[in-house]
């Protein structure tokens, strides 16, 4: 954002959409987007950017001013987020110690204002190319908690990568709080009704994630339990590490059902799986037989009891 900078003021989502994207939202972001140069700005918007290049307290007191006007702080907020995708992709060129100052600025900026810059992360997040997805997921997860809802609805998104960033980055954000049995609810509909297998396969790690910080544990569980079976290989084997990563006991029987079933189908790698999330949740060492597995869980729900 230095003085001589060309600015995209507008459409930020579409200055980071890759050609060929799919995204309906891409279509009319791109037609909606034109370059302005700095000094064909409305006064009070390239006096924003003269600041931020500038710094210091003239930066700050600017930025306050900015945060106090809806259309300005959309502006702001804006150009941040192009600035931290441009720092970005410039991170690995000559120039890479000024990519790497004006990439850490940018986030520490966007982070410090999450209100304002949690709805345009998301959105870049949904239409971004991989570049741009990989910066608004790294500014999400920076953001933390207050991203996590705003995030989840893009599980219900037309286009599958959407609905698969969203559920891996879920995986990676903290406890939502008071919206945590919302974002839970619809993680484990999700998981049930998906019809893509990565994205799936991403729900399902995530479900074990962040299972693993809830304190109700038991729809993630139950969620996971199903995966199990899942008629995908890789969706299975995202279920089983979710369960692992979940931590609940409780899934032994379940998992002993499947080991018993995959051994009778000559499932080998399904009985694999089993067998691994088994010694994992159970520590208790590899186990002979299903029946001697009966066996262990059978002891270990006396001492539960006891």
């Amino acid at each position: 954002m230095r003085r001589q900078i060309t600015v995209l003021a507008l459409s930020l989502a579409s200055a980071c959409v890759a050609p060929g994207e799919t995204s309906k939202h891409a279509a009319k972001e791109r037609e909606a987007a034109r370059g302005v140069r700095a000094s064909e700005l409305a006064p009070e918007k390239s006096a924003l950017l003269k600041a931020y290049a500038r710094g210091g307290p003239e930066w700050s007191h600017s930025r306050e001013r900015a945060l106090a006007d809806p259309a300005l702080a959309k502006f702001l907020v804006d150009n941040l987020v192009l600035e931290l995708v441009r720092a970005q992709r410039a991170l690995g060129s000559a120039d890479q110690s000024r990519a790497l100052r004006a990439y850490t600025r940018a986030l520490e900026e966007l982070v410090a204002m999450p209100d304002l810059a949690t709805p345009v992360l998301v959105t870049l997040l949904e239409v971004a190319d991989p570049v741009g997805a990989t910066v608004a997921g790294i500014a999400l997860e920076e953001i933390g908690r207050s991203a996590v809802e705003p995030l989840s609805a893009l599980l219900l998104s037309e286009d599958v990568e959407p609905r698969r960033r969203a559920a891996d980055l879920l995986g990676r954000l903290p406890h939502a709080g008071s919206h945590e049995a919302q974002v839970r609810a619809l993680m484990v509909e999700r998981m049930g009704a998906e019809p893509d297998w990565l994205a799936r396969t991403a729900l399902a790690r995530a479900i074990g994630l962040r299972g693993s910080r809830d304190s109700d544990v038991i729809p993630w569980r139950q969620a996971l339990q199903a995966g199990l079976l899942d008629h995908d290989p890789a969706v299975a084997q995202a279920a089983s590490e979710g369960l692992v990563a979940l931590g609940d006991e409780r899934a032994i029987p379940v998992l002993i059902d499947v080991l018993e079933r995959a051994a009778r189908a000559g499932d080998y790698p399904r009985f694999q799986r089993a067998q691994h999330a088994l010694v994992e949740l159970s520590r208790a060492g590899e186990q002979p037989s299903v029946a001697a597995w009966r066996v262990w869980w059978a002891k270990r729900e006396a001492e539960t009891r006891h």
